[in-house]
């Protein structure tokens, strides 16, 4: 089942100055938005991501639906001024290279060291940015969301897994290797440190998800109820149904005052508070935007997040909720290509 969205245009065609393309490959869905550098995004559509160990089948389908997309706005490959994809892991733009991806399923020896670039060349030639997912909603929310215009932006993603991305000076921040704003692997304490050591080079996912991502707030609820927690706020949620309750349960539960739900939110809140107030004491962000499934929609997160924060560093800094929702990383894409910020 896909879903697209076309965006009908109203008095006349408007004239457009360049069209491009803007991939976000979830390990779920993937999003293709086609826009326009006036900031107008004219076709969304939505569909299962792929899941093959092999890549050339992977972009073989990809460029199928991006090739659908383009003819239901008119276009061709061709009038694109250029394609922005977004991955969920460390990527390498100039060598074509994705690494620490566990979402990803291509088999290591065929794609994570091979030039995806060499393989995506085969379907198109032009202008082509590769990057990570949250370093594309970064640049989403900067171009056409919560903190469009403004030069030092976090953005923080808490659902299945943890992401950063960091724009620094107008620019996005990537690091020596590509490896800035991966939040998922800090340090949160002597005993994370011992887990981190333990768990390097496993390919696992980093200590700090395990304690903040939407992932963690699910696996403490159901450790939580196992050993006997009454939780009846959060179970009837879920119409009674225990083995249901996750962590967008414990959130709404939290929020409407029930202290179980609280309790087992306290350590996500308190190591992501911490982990913020340090970010703003070295780096001085004018705003951190936090987007995800845990996020999303949810105030008692974010009011106790800032509560903390303002606790720990005098240092001025917005907190908000992002705007564009599941479609940052797509708009991101765009902004790559039709956007101001230098690659």
């Amino acid at each position: 089942m896909t879903d697209i969205f076309v965006q009908k245009q109203h008095g006349g065609e408007p004239k457009v100055s360049g069209w491009a393309a803007g991939i976000d490959v979830g390990g779920t869905k993937t999003l293709i938005c086609i826009g326009t550098a006036e900031r107008q995004v004219v076709v969304r559509h939505k569909f299962p991501t792929v899941h093959t160990k092999d890549v050339h089948f992977f972009f073989e389908r990809l460029f199928g639906e991006l090739e659908y997309c383009l003819e239901q706005a008119g276009l061709s490959l061709e009038q694109l001024k250029g394609i922005g994809i977004g991955f969920p892991g460390m990527v390498d733009n100039d060598s074509g290279t994705i690494t620490h991806a566990p979402a990803i399923q291509w088999s290591s020896e065929d794609s994570m060291h091979k030039n995806i670039r060499s393989i995506i060349a085969q379907r198109y030639s032009g202008r082509l940015v590769l990057d990570n997912d949250v370093n594309m909603a970064a640049l989403g929310e900067q171009w056409l969301g919560a903190a469009r215009g403004l030069r030092h932006v976090m953005m923080v993603t808490v659902g299945t897994g943890i992401g950063s991305g960091l724009i620094l000076n107008g620019e996005l921040y990537k690091g020596a290797a590509g490896g800035a704003g991966e939040m998922a692997y800090w340090i949160a304490g002597e005993e994370q440190a011992r887990q981190a050591a333990e768990q390097k080079g496993t390919g696992e996912f980093g200590v700090f998800e395990s304690l903040t991502s939407g992932t963690a707030i699910t696996r403490s609820v159901k450790s939580a109820l196992a050993s006997g927690i009454p939780g009846m706020h959060m179970i009837r949620l879920v119409e009674g149904d225990r083995d249901k309750v996750g962590a967008r349960h414990v959130l709404q539960a939290a929020a409407e005052g029930d202290i179980e739900a609280q309790t087992i939110l306290e350590p996500a809140l308190a190591h992501m508070a911490m982990a913020l107030t340090n970010v703003i004491s070295l780096l001085n962000p004018e705003m951190i935007v936090i987007g995800g499934g845990v996020a999303e929609d949810n105030t008692y997160y974010l009011d106790e997040i800032r509560q903390r924060v303002t606790l720990w560093t005098d240092i001025p800094c917005t907190i908000v909720p992002a705007e564009l929702g599941n479609e940052a990383g797509a708009i991101g894409g765009l902004a790559t290509i039709l956007g101001s910020t230098v690659r």
